[in-house]
């Protein structure tokens, strides 16, 4: 009987938020999000990164694959 492994890669992309408008922002991230997907990858989990204020930030978003 044969066993059918699996291995799940990840990667994590990043979107600058720094000065920029929550419009633009989504923008990026539906891009990031359509092109991620027609690659076959699947969203994990979305981290704001955030520096000494508010107004100073980055989102994580990764991603995995099965192969």
């Amino acid at each position: 009987m044969a066993v059918n492994e699996t291995t799940t890669e990840y990667e994590v992309q990043e979107v600058r938020a720094t000065g920029r408008t929550p419009e633009a922002v989504t923008e990026d991230l539906n891009v990031l999000l359509k092109e991620r997907t027609a690659a076959g990858w699947s969203l994990r989990e979305i981290q704001p990164i955030i520096y000494n204020s508010s107004t100073t930030g980055y989102l994580l978003l990764f991603f995995e694959r099965e192969v």
